[in-house]
């Protein structure tokens, strides 16, 4: 587990971290991402970090855990099981409850902060 982070942190600390491994989407529809992180916080409860990830398309589950996502870079999309396109850019945020079920297309290497909660004990 990478080191947990006490002190302050602002926009530009998260969009200039250095950030480490992280494993890479398994379900890749298009091109080759890549992911990275940081790990922030982490509980029994609560994950909280900074993600990365390189431009390609992928499909993401959310199973007992809803996400919270405010990105600080990059540019694409994120299409809900409904067929709602959510953009992807600096200041945006998103919100994937327990259940989602979608697909990432990164057009631009995107950077967000997260705050990933467990719904189910």
């Amino acid at each position: 587990m990478t080191a947990l982070r006490f002190a302050p942190v602002d926009r530009d600390d998260l969009a200039t971290a250095v950030l480490g491994d992280s494993p890479d989407p398994a379900r890749i529809v298009s091109g080759s991402p890549q992911a990275s992180e940081l790990i922030l916080h982490q509980d029994e409860r609560t994950e909280i970090g900074v993600w990365e990830i390189t431009p390609g398309g992928f499909r993401s589950s959310k199973i007992g855990v809803s996400e919270f996502m405010y990105f600080l870079s990059g540019s694409g999309t994120i299409t809900r099981e409904s067929g709602e396109v959510l953009t992807i850019e600096a200041g945006a945020y998103v919100s994937l409850p327990d259940g989602s079920e979608v697909v990432w297309n990164v057009h631009e290497t995107t950077r967000k902060l997260y705050i990933i909660t467990q719904t189910q004990a």
